[in-house]
Order: C-alpha cells, then structure tokens, then sequence
C-alpha cells in the first residue's frame, strides 16, 4: 500500500509592499515551489495561506 509524508509551509507575507518588492517575493516563492517540486513534493492545496504538499515515502525519504 502507498504511504504519503506531508509538508505545510506559510510564507511571510508582507501587505504593504511595493510592485518590485511584490515581484521579488512572488520570484522567491516560485523558487520554492520550484525547489520542492525536483524533490518530489506535489502541492495539493492551498488554504488560509498555508501550502499543502505530499510525496509518496520511500526509503530514501527522510
């Protein structure tokens, strides 16, 4: 039977930013998403600004 790990994040979110501070977070945040997406990690919902994601667990899965 396949077994799943869970990972929730919440990035910081600043509301009082300007467009090139809002674009550079937005760039950050993809990279992570990006970052975790090559490690196997399957957003599955976002909610309340909280990320969601699951990976099936291996051997090698820490």
């Amino acid at each position: 039977m396949k077994q799943f790990e869970y990972k929730v994040i919440a990035p910081a979110v600043n509301l009082a930013l300007t467009t090139r501070q809002y674009e550079q977070q937005a760039q950050e945040l993809e990279n992570l998403l990006n970052t975790l997406g090559a490690e196997g990690w399957e957003l599955v919902q976002k909610a309340d600004g909280f990320y969601f994601f699951k990976r099936e667990k291996s051997d090698l899965s820490e």
